[in-house]
């Protein structure tokens, strides 16, 4: 008998279209959250029962498609609604990319399709070398300006916050999307202790940061218009220790640098403004 009545007040629960999901609240902090997109992507779990769905399946599902979120409460506010509360990872710099497109191929002089009389008769009216080749214009790099979180994600299109720095990541070869992974949280951390450390240890301060994937250097461009590369590969502390044991003994504080190279060990390589290195 009551087996019989557990089951019908089981079956009521479970079966009811009373407890089926009718609607996903999504409440922002950051009005830059696309809640929309986010609502769409659980559409899958609208008509499901409130009571048996656990919530670490409607987590999941928001981490995997939206990495950007520190962390996702899910609340369910019976009968049939799911509310969602969201806190991104926080902004640490503002980012400036830059991309290189690939040149387009060019058709050959010599075309075959083009009659050998016309070439000819095109080369002596404009006394061209047949053999020449016309210099190739080189690509101008194309911006792209956004957001950077801890986490490394870039955030498209936002206004800068000038209360940050701003990072520029140079020698891409093709455009980044909207909340693509530009740089690592390693390198992130990197970067942020390098600049404590090096504004520590002199009396200027970083300005601004290039950062270069390919070769992973690091570029620091100071407050009095000092250019310093590291290599993000080694120890930052030894890189600029060797700098500041020798920066005012060698009387670099008093010379217009064009900038000071301290990738290689044991040595602080630097060019004076004019000189060929400079170019």
């Amino acid at each position: 008998m009551v087996g019989g009545i557990f089951l019908l007040i089981f079956s009521y629960f479970f079966f009811s279209s009373r407890f089926a999901i009718t609607s996903i609240e999504v409440a922002r902090e950051d009005f830059s959250v696309d809640s929309a997109a986010i609502t769409a992507d659980l559409n899958g779990f609208i008509g499901k029962n409130i009571l048996f769905l656990p919530r670490s399946r409607i987590i999941s599902k928001i981490q995997e498609n939206f990495p950007e979120f520190e962390s996702i409460d899910v609340g369910k506010i019976l009968p049939n609604k799911i509310q969602i509360r969201l806190a991104s990872y926080p902004i640490v710099a503002n980012v400036r990319a830059y991309y290189i497109l690939p040149k387009v191929e060019k058709s050959p002089f010599n075309d075959t399709k083009i009659s050998e009389e016309l070439q000819k008769a095109f080369q002596e009216a404009f006394t061209l070398d047949p053999n020449a080749k016309e210099p190739e214009p080189e690509n101008e790099p194309i911006e792209q300006k956004g957001l950077v979180n801890s986490i490394g994600q870039i955030i498209l299109d936002q206004e800068e916050k000038l209360e940050l720095l701003t990072i520029k990541i140079t020698g891409l070869t093709k455009p980044v999307g909207n909340r693509e992974f530009i740089i690592s949280t390693d390198q992130i951390t990197y970067i942020d202790e390098a600049i404590k450390y090096f504004n520590n240890l002199f009396d200027m301060k970083v300005a601004e940061v290039t950062y270069l994937p390919i070769p992973r250097e690091l570029h620091f461009y100071t407050s009095t218009n000092l250019n310093i590369w590291l290599a993000m590969e080694r120890d930052y502390e030894k890189q600029l220790d060797k700098l500041a044991s020798i920066y005012k003994s060698a009387a670099l504080d008093t010379e217009a640098i064009s900038y000071i190279d301290l990738r290689i060990n044991e040595k602080v390589i630097y060019c004076p403004v004019g000189n060929s290195c400079s170019h």
